[in-house]
């Protein structure tokens, strides 16, 4: 629910002229400052010789980052986020590499069922300016990237104290935004329009919020596959969000017929079955 609410703040921000590059450079500074404490607690669980791992995630997060801006900037984002989804197959698939990982039956069933739910949730209409190839490519890379993040702080948090994992990981990912993102973040394309700034505050809040939920519940209870079939959800949420409010923020979207409503209803239903067989 936070993530959908998030990426449709951002959603205004951007379409008022907010830079882009700088909402994920201030996201991306921001989830180190809340991880920071953490230095301050359990310490005896530290052991940094396997920090490393923590760094190399937070590097595959950062890269999994521009992946998804590319991927958006390329193309329609009714090809990007499907294909994004595909983190999921990726997650479940490097998840087996794992020792006790989990791989019955009801989990790989959950795992198709959110594929096909998250691209009946995204059928729709798509501008024939479009680069599909390109930004499919980019988004199934960032997939990966994310994949890896996951399935490396599963891993990685216990061994490493899950007090020093994030705080290392997310200061990983601050610092590589400085050199890579901030000159960017500092162009102004576009004028901005008034509240561009107020939306895209609340938006990077509440953005992080969600981060640190989903980084805290793979690091202590150790299934990311799991976690990311129940995240699959946030496309029913972003669906539920923007049917009660896009008209009143002054989001646009494409008008829908019956038939692209009834596919969107039916992969929401499809999504809610996979997070049922995913929990139990």
């Amino acid at each position: 629910m936070l993530y959908a609410a998030a990426a449709i703040m951002i959603k205004v921000a951007i379409s008022r002229g907010a830079n882009s590059w700088a909402v994920a450079f201030i996201t991306n500074v921001g989830m180190m400052v809340i991880y920071i404490p953490m230095l301050f607690f359990g310490h005896e669980t530290w052991h940094f010789a396997a920090a490393s791992s923590a760094v190399i995630a937070g590097a595959l997060f950062f890269a999994g980052q521009v992946g998804t801006f590319r991927s958006l900037a390329t193309g329609d984002v009714s090809i990007a986020t499907p294909a994004l989804a595909s983190k999921l197959v990726f997650v479940a698939l490097m998840s087996l590499a794992l020792p006790g990982s989990r791989s019955g039956m009801s989990l790989w069933i959950a795992v198709f069922l959110t594929m096909v739910g998250v691209m009946l949730l995204h059928a729709g209409p798509r501008r024939s300016s479009s680069r599909p190839l390109a930004t499919a490519g980019w988004a199934i890379f960032a997939a990966v990237c994310f994949s890896a993040t996951d399935v490396i702080t599963q891993a990685g948090a216990p061994r490493v104290g899950f007090t020093l994992f994030l705080p290392v990981m997310f200061g990983t990912v601050a610092v590589a935004s400085f050199p890579l993102l901030l000159p960017h973040a500092l162009r102004r394309k576009r004028p901005l329009q008034a509240g561009a700034w107020t939306w895209g505050s609340i938006g990077v809040v509440v953005l992080i919020a969600q981060s640190a939920g989903v980084a805290i519940a793979i690091a202590l209870f150790g299934d990311a596959t799991g976690v990311n079939v129940v995240y699959s959800s946030r496309g029913l949420w972003s669906l539920i969000i923007l049917a009660f409010v896009a008209r009143q923020i002054g989001v646009a979207e494409a008008t829908l017929d019956r038939k692209i409503f009834a596919l969107r209803v039916l992969g929401s239903i499809l999504i809610l079955v996979a997070v049922v067989l995913a929990l139990y």
